[in-house]
């Protein structure tokens, strides 16, 4: 009896491993075609997901992980980071590299769907640092498109070196992965990037390289379309008989066009390009088809700008002065509608996400501390009860230490404020209340230190940020041009703005919020002043005359502070903010 008992058992145990066998089996086959045939590896994980209670753990982690990935490779957009949060969770210290590496892409991949492009950019940091590249099995497919992902984040914030180097990142892992196809679209959007800084011969190269890649690997469809990236460039550059060259492989190859010449929706900018090519051959009349043509199509904002831009170019070489500056005056009010909307809100988007990976890694590193703490005592916990008990007894009241500490810095930084504000009050009237401010400026002292020692205790001790303009080599820069007499451009004042975005965040706060009282020389005269240029060399950034810069500073006090004063007192105003 005993002995058949033994031997029903065999068979149950038997039965249940093979049935697991096949579940395994299943799930292998779907990752191999993930990224080949997504949908055919979806309705194999679909069947497989009938029999999801009869999984382990572990087995069941992974089946919902390859399943989100799945998705993800059927471009789905995710509405929700909670499932992929769950999978990032229990891989942080379960399965492979390559699976570790996985969860936090997807999770990665949810964020930057919810429009979280900081948290997504961590993710994906976390994501690089998971991969195994000493292991044989490295996913240098999935590493790839990691580095893929990080350098379209940079790119989006016009963080050009940065997108450069997370995509250089990209192509080595994808060569190593033979992604072929995915390497050489990642090369492609390269092209886009030294446009942007400006490289354009190097675009060129980088786009017939990537062309004739394209082609040997027998995308020819693909390699016509990449051509147009570069017309405009080669037109510009003088090289109009291989920009019509290469405009000739991408009208008929690239798919993009139908049987009477016109390009596919979304495309319309193609116009002015190919109008650019007819004014630069002096064929006035097709130059003046192609950008009426964008005008009519084109209704987004840029072929507007562009095929207004183009007429007005046209009509100045044919000497037609009123359509000229009819064209050139929309073209102009359309880029000062833009910039007016989205000027500030760019350069402080780009701020939050270039330092959110820099000023979060300590607050990472303090996450990661107290955890490697807590796994340790639940070691510790396994040999004896009593170094529980004392371990999380110290734990806790570290933990007190810390909260008691943080509190009184808060309270610290409050404090200051408000005394802050109560000196700028009182300093209208320093002689009736010198006493009372000195004793104010005593307890900012003592504030000051004492947030001083709470940071330096963090190793977060910072520079003062005169200190750091002092040594901001853009600073520097700055002020060599305004004292040569060099206007500023839009890039140097793009710089301007970030560099005060960045080392005077209060200051750059409240200018912003007066900007509905200022003009644009206005809004600008307080930044230069508060960076300590002189009047001379304000007028000279702007391009104004001395005395329109002491006229502006004199009308001020009153837009910024609500009273009337001199100019030197604006000055010393303007000072307080850091």
């Amino acid at each position: 009896m005993k002995k058949l008992l033994y031997i029903i058992i065999g068979v149950t145990l038997l039965a249940a491993c093979s049935e697991q066998k096949k579940y395994v089996d299943a799930l292998d086959r779907a990752k191999t075609i993930t990224n080949d045939y997504p949908d055919s590896a979806l309705s194999i994980l679909d069947s497989l997901g009938m029999h999801e209670e009869e999984f382990s753990k572990h087995f069941k982690m992974q089946y919902q992980l390859h399943r989100i990935n799945t998705y993800n490779k059927l471009d789905s957009t995710f509405r929700s980071t909670k499932e992929a949060q769950e999978l990032a969770d229990y891989f942080k210290e379960n399965g492979t590299a390559n699976e570790q590496m996985l969860a936090y892409y997807l999770l990665g991949r949810t964020y930057y769907d919810t429009h979280e492009a900081p948290m997504a950019l961590r993710c994906f940091q976390i994501a690089s640092e998971k991969a195994d590249t000493t292991s044989d099995d490295c996913d240098y497919r999935q590493l790839s498109r990691i580095y893929g992902q990080m350098s379209n984040i940079f790119y989006q914030q016009n963080l050009m070196e940065r997108s450069l180097e997370s995509g250089e990142k990209a192509i080595k892992y994808g060569w190593k992965g033979k992604d072929t196809l995915n390497t050489l679209l990642e090369m492609g959007g390269q092209v886009y990037t030294y446009e942007r800084l400006l490289k354009k011969d190097t675009a060129v190269i980088v786009c017939e390289n990537v062309v004739s890649l394209l082609e040997k690997n027998g995308h020819h469809q693909l390699a016509a379309a990449f051509l147009g990236s570069i017309i405009r460039n080669l037109i510009e550059s003088g090289q109009k008989e291989k920009a019509k060259k290469y405009m000739n492989i991408y009208e008929v190859q690239s798919g993009y066009f139908d049987n009477k010449g016109n390009i596919e929706k979304g495309r319309e900018i193609y116009y002015y390009s190919k109008g650019q090519y007819f004014l630069a051959s002096q064929q006035y009349d097709s130059a003046e088809y192609y950008f009426r043509k964008e005008l009519r199509t084109g209704k987004d904002f840029n072929n507007q700008n562009a095929a207004s831009r183009g007429l007005a170019q046209l009509f100045q070489q044919k000497h037609i002065g009123d359509s000229a500056a009819k064209y050139a005056l929309y073209s102009y009010e359309m880029n000062d509608s833009v910039y007016a909307r989205m000027a500030t809100n760019e350069v402080e988007q780009m701020k939050t996400l270039y330092d959110y990976s820099h000023n979060q890694e300590i607050a990472h590193q303090e996450k990661e501390k107290a955890k490697s703490e807590h796994i340790k005592a639940q070691i510790i916990s396994a040999i004896t009860l009593l170094i529980i008990i004392i371990t999380i007894a110290v734990i806790r009241r570290e933990r007190r230490k810390r909260k008691v500490a943080l509190s009184k810095y808060e309270q610290s930084i409050s404090d200051l404020a408000k005394i802050q504000a109560d000196i700028i009050k009182l300093r209208a009237h320093k002689s009736e209340y010198e006493h009372l401010i000195s004793n104010k400026e005593k307890e900012v002292n003592r504030l000051n230190s004492e947030i001083y020692l709470y940071k330096e205790k963090l190793g977060k001790q910072k520079e003062s940020a005169e200190s750091l303009l002092i040594k901001s080599q853009e600073y520097g820069d700055l002020r060599k041009y305004a004292g040569r007499g060099v206007v500023f451009s839009d890039e140097m004042w793009h710089q301007v703005d970030v560099m005060v975005i960045d080392i005077l965040p209060n200051f750059y706060k409240f200018i912003s919020s007066k900007k509905l009282e200022l003009n644009d020389h206005e809004f600008k005269v307080c930044i230069l002043i508060r960076l300590h240029l002189t009047p001379k060399e304000v007028a000279n950034a702007l391009g104004l005359s001395p005395s329109s810069i002491t006229k502006i500073r004199n009308n001020m006090m009153k837009k910024l502070f609500g009273m009337e004063g001199k100019s030197k007192e604006l000055d010393e105003k303007l000072q307080q903010y850091s």
